[in-house]
């Protein structure tokens, strides 16, 4: 006779919202190492509410067997599509807007490059069809991502807002407040493969205009974080 062993279930416990190109792969490995690399699930709600669990396609209307949910997803579109439990911490990483909307720029543009495989296919359609950093910037799809994100949210009511350009240091800071045990060595990953280039100042500065919600945003964040590690 056999017995199978029931699959232990997981009430999520920490929420951690991803916002693109502040080292959330990274993140995420490092969760795996402290939760359980199989309690540590990425939940990521695209466009016009579609969820994917692990990548695949989620269509419960409960949230997923797990300890942490980390991914890709605005607030008020988990907080509405799903039950989260009252006392689930929440953390998230920001970083500066105008290094995030370039590293961004860089890092899809390298993908791109990946998946045409141009130079072995003696092609050259992203030449002819890239947009500019600038010409990405100013679509509104690009513009204060992360003032996107964290709609139906503020920053005081997440346990731990952390600063990408900190990474290192404010995860010692996270550990104190979370009361992990220890914090691995942690290997960024997920990096834009090619040397961004220097860009000019005015292109800088128009990024910066554009991203004016962000800008106020991680202003904000700075000042909350001075706030706590002066306790």
């Amino acid at each position: 006779m056999f017995f199978f062993k029931k699959k232990k279930e997981y009430v999520p416990e920490l929420l951690s919202l991803h916002i693109p190109k502040t080292a959330g792969t990274s993140f995420r490995n490092i969760l795996k190492s402290i939760y359980g690399k199989n309690t540590v699930v990425r939940f990521d709600i695209q466009d016009h509410g579609i969820v994917r669990l692990n990548q695949e396609i989620y269509s419960s209307d409960k949230l997923p067997s797990a300890k942490v949910l980390h991914g890709h997803f605005v607030f008020k579109d988990i907080s509405e599509q799903f039950e989260l439990p009252a006392d689930i911490k929440k953390i998230t990483w920001l970083r500066h807007p105008v290094q995030r909307v370039a590293s961004n720029y860089f890092y899809l543009e390298a993908c791109i490059k990946t998946l045409l495989n141009e130079e072995k296919r003696g092609i050259n359609i992203l030449k002819k069809m890239q947009r500019t950093l600038l010409e990405y910037a100013r679509d509104e799809l690009n513009r204060n991502r992360q003032s996107k994100f964290l709609e139906g949210i503020t920053l005081d009511q997440f346990d731990f807002v952390g600063i990408k350009e900190d990474f290192e240091t404010d995860l010692v800071h996270a550990a104190n407040i979370f009361g992990w045990a220890k914090i691995p060595i942690s290997i960024h990953q997920n990096k834009t493969p090619l040397e961004k280039p220097e860009l000019p100042e005015h292109i800088l500065n128009e990024i910066k205009a554009l991203n004016s919600r962000d800008i106020e945003l991680y202003q904000e964040a700075l000042k909350l974080r001075g706030k706590k590690l002066s306790v």
